[in-house]
């Protein structure tokens, strides 16, 4: 909620306003002001916007369907960009279809959309609902930086030959589930963990801990979500999940890069002397 916090103080221009936020979804009549004037047929001038939100014009200049999914459950929608207001930090969106009733303020969502086998992604909290100031669709959080990627842009490290390399998986509302890193990337992983686990995953659900040790070093420790998953009874009785980082820290995503970066170079040399061997 502190972001959302100081997000309604730069909106409403006082800071009692932000006080109300997390307890009533009712805001400052100078916010649902500010909110009433993005309105869904605001005009959107390509010249005036910073160069890393023209994916985003062009969305709206096109009228794109964009897919939207809830944090931490396999629920999906689609939605229209209809305002971008980037003097206020905001994106409007269209209402969600088909229609929901259980997204509140605060909750956050995930946009994509997919072109020529790019993506654009980014993740946002909801803001305000349109309804409540005259309006149509939401309002939530513009994202500072915006570009599509190619779906598989990460180097991917085949640690199928460190059995070593221990993994903490927790998804909601069940014990840590304890596995072994197959494959990583900078992006996620894919697991295999003893077991059936298949009663406790879901396409798309939030994993609150996500946990292994590369070195003395480097801990990656972060919340993921489940990509895909199945089960395996060979060579025993396993789950393979494979998971996406979600809040990872740049930091800790530029180390764990370059911990990639040079266990694919080690590795080289090795797969060229087999070759020759062979």
């Amino acid at each position: 909620m502190t972001i959302l916090r100081s997000v309604w103080q730069k909106l409403s221009g006082k800071h009692s306003a932000a006080k109300t936020t997390a307890s009533n979804p009712t805001l400052p009549k100078a916010a649902a002001l500010t909110l009433a004037s993005v309105s869904p047929i605001a005009k959107t001038s390509k010249d005036n916007l910073p160069y890393q939100y023209l994916p985003l014009w062009q969305l709206l200049n096109q009228r794109q369907l964009i897919e939207v999914k809830v944090e931490g459950s396999s629920l999906t929608y689609q939605t229209l960009i209809l305002a971008i207001d980037v003097q206020r930090g905001l994106l409007w969106l269209d209402d969600l279809f088909p229609n929901q009733h259980v997204l509140e303020i605060g909750d956050q969502i995930s946009l994509r959309h997919h072109r020529n086998g790019e993506q654009l992604s980014f993740s946002s909290p909801i803001l305000a609902w349109g309804s409540n100031y005259g309006a149509n669709g939401l309002a939530i959080i513009l994202p500072d930086h915006l570009l599509y990627t190619p779906r598989r842009q990460f180097r991917r490290a085949d640690m199928g030959d460190k059995p070593s390399l221990s993994l903490k998986l927790r998804a909601i509302g069940q014990d840590i589930s304890y596995g072994s890193v197959l494959d990583i990337s900078s992006g996620g992983l894919r697991a295999s963990v003893p077991g059936n686990m298949l009663g406790q995953l879901r396409h798309g659900a939030l994993l609150p801990l996500c946990e292994f040790t590369l070195s003395d070093e480097l801990t990656i420790r972060c919340s993921a979500r489940v990509r895909s998953f199945r089960l395996l009874r060979t060579p025993h009785r396993h789950t393979q999940v494979s998971i996406e980082f979600i809040d990872l820290p740049v930091e800790r995503a530029q180390q764990l890069q370059q911990f990639i970066n040079n266990f694919i170079y080690l590795q080289q040399p090795q797969e060229q002397q087999t070759l020759r061997s062979a």
